[in-house]
């Protein structure tokens, strides 16, 4: 028993009253709070009138480093801290304290308890380094800084310092100071693999991308990892410099053949690229390499789709099926059916995903197109309605597609009914919110249609159909043309090769009087889509305005052919066809 020596101790009885006498003069008993007391103690720490009990303090020392190794922090914690009662000036200890004040998730405490000591211990580098790391871990990057500031200017040659102080300032984006801490640091040690590193990483942020590949190199000279290479190629990837990013993970593959990830990026860069080929290639080797080989053959079955391939593209997707059963290969199946025309053998696969898989819903949805396609509304229509009907399967989306299929079933009434209850469920959904506007618009409530396209933009200011209905409507009845303007402005940014916002993008610019503007968008539109009256009709007035007659006529006759369905529109372009042939004949 030499750990008791202290107590002058030879036999059992005086070991028995020694502990008597540690667990009560130690104050076994006390429940005072863990930062209360360290208050007290840190008031206590470095007196020269308090007495000092060395055997109490080592007693409870043992007793918390034997709890520390065995995982029981609190306890190790109540056990130093009446260690530190016994010997106020144990700096050891007080080290301890807030390791397992952190190690208990006890952030904040280990802050305070930090803050407190460095008052009366400031020349504490290794206590102040871990102040600032519990400051980062708050969030409170300002004063981490200042603190890694505090210890740099005592420590101004150190790169280790120098270097935790260039993450803070990354950290918080303040770019021109992390540039020159890390200036010095490289000065300090021209191959420090750290520095190179997030000096890399600051140029990436800043975009200077040839200034960020010396550095780049430069530290993998100095210690090559496949993380960081990954990284290195990342960059050239986000930069779109394709050939380069393929060379960085040619070479990870050379180094380390088996490397997933590094055979995954090729194959993205190859398919960014277009070179398919290439990408089917690296695939194949790819199968050698991985778990489930299953998912590799998904992805060779899709880009053979890309391809146009579908047979091919088939035969992966069967061969997956013969071999596991897999609701996403299933799926996969179904959609290559589809393109090929084969609706009954679609809808064969589709109907095979289990509920439980999470391409149900997917498949759900695939199957009421496909009874679509053949014109089998009654049962899609079905399908519909069993499924919203259930809690675990609802979406807005089968709202809105039940309210297509009535519409198209010739039932607008229930078209409504079937919208307004999705609404209920969903009434913020931007998509089911459109189609109920689009019902209001067809049945002539025009007022009401524009209130929940004006609540979609408010909802989703990106929503380019919605901007487009109102940008249009303004248009056309000549009023807000100035918000019109900017609204399918914002509509073609977001879909610049849709035909039809360029038709109201010509249409706003002809309503402003600016023809030339108004021609170039309205042929455009043309372009896009040459096949749609009302955008011939436009054109036809632009022409028209321009004094461009003949080409008006041909534009007006060319949307009169195109308005089979709808007479009343038919006639008011034959009758400008007429006035403008009367004018034309002598």
């Amino acid at each position: 028993m030499y750990w008791l020596a202290g107590c002058n101790v030879h036999r059992w009885a005086a070991f028995l009253g020694c502990l008597v006498f540690l667990l009560s003069s130690c104050g076994l008993q006390s429940t005072q709070p863990g930062l209360e007391r360290q208050k007290q103690l840190s008031a206590v720490n470095g007196s020269d009138d308090n007495e000092v009990d060395f055997s109490c303090s080592y007693f409870y020392f043992l007793w918390g480093r034997h709890a520390e190794l065995r995982y029981r922090f609190a306890e190790a914690l109540e056990a130093y801290e009446k260690a530190l009662i016994c010997d106020s000036g144990a700096q050891f200890i007080y080290q301890k304290i807030p390791l397992l004040l952190l190690r208990l998730e006890r952030t904040d405490e280990a802050a305070a308890w930090l803050d407190t000591y460095l008052e009366n211990n400031p020349e504490n580098s290794g206590m102040r380094m871990l102040y600032a790391k519990v400051l980062a871990r708050q969030g409170h990057h300002g004063q981490a800084r200042q603190q890694y500031r505090i210890i740099s200017d005592r420590h101004p040659d150190d790169p280790t310092i120098l270097l935790l102080l260039a993450e803070m300032y990354l950290a918080e984006s303040q770019f021109d100071q992390a540039r020159s801490v890390l200036d010095r640091v490289l000065v300090l040690d021209p191959n420090s693999y750290s520095g190179h590193v997030l000096l890399a990483r600051l140029l990436r942020m800043e975009n200077a991308i040839d200034q960020a590949i010396g550095h780049y190199q430069k530290a993998l000279a100095r210690n090559w990892s496949s993380d960081l290479q990954m990284e290195f190629g990342e960059m050239f990837l986000s930069a779109a410099r394709y050939e380069e990013a393929a060379a960085v993970y040619r070479e990870i593959i050379e180094r380390e053949e088996e490397n997933e990830n590094a055979r995954i990026a090729l194959i993205h860069v190859y398919l960014l690229q277009n070179k398919d080929e290439q990408a089917l290639v690296e695939l194949n080797n790819l199968r050698s390499f991985v778990d489930q080989p299953q998912r590799v053959d998904l992805t060779i079955a899709r880009l053979y789709a890309r391809q146009s391939e579908f047979d091919k593209a088939i035969a992966v997707t069967e061969s997956i099926l013969e071999r596991e059963e897999l609701a996403e290969a299933r799926y996969l199946l179904a959609l290559l059916f589809v393109q090929t025309q084969r609706y009954h053998r679609a809808l064969q696969e589709v109907r095979l995903i289990e509920q439980r898989a999470d391409e149900y819903s997917e498949a759900l949805l695939l199957q009421v197109r496909i009874l679509r396609e053949q014109n089998r509304l009654k049962e899609a229509i079905q399908v519909l309605e069993e499924h919203v009907a259930l809690d675990t399967f609802r979406s807005a989306e089968m709202y809105s597609m039940l309210a297509v299929l009535h519409q198209l079933n010739d039932r607008d009434d229930l078209s409504r009914k079937v919208l307004l209850e999705g609404l209920a469920f969903f009434p913020e959904d931007e998509n089911l919110l459109y189609e109920y506007g689009l019902w209001l618009e067809h049945s002539g409530d025009h007022n009401e249609a524009m209130q929940i396209m004006l609540r979609i933009i408010e909802l989703k200011p990106d929503h380019a159909a919605a901007l487009n209905f109102v940008g249009y409507s303004w248009a056309d009845q000549k009023v807000h043309l100035d918000k019109a303007l900017e609204y399918i402005q914002r509509a073609i940014e977001l879909k610049p090769d849709n035909g039809y916002i360029r038709d109201s993008l010509g249409w706003v610019y002809f309503r402003l009087g600016r023809i030339d503007q108004a021609t170039r968008e309205l042929e455009a539109a043309v372009e896009l889509v040459p096949d749609d009256p009302a955008i011939l009709d436009h054109l036809g007035d632009v022409y028209l305005e321009s004094g461009r007659i003949r080409e008006a006529l041909d534009m007006f006759k060319r949307a009169a052919e195109l308005y089979e369905d709808d007479e009343k529109e038919k006639k008011r372009v034959l009758e400008k066809i007429e006035i403008l042939e009367k004018q034309a004949s002598p």
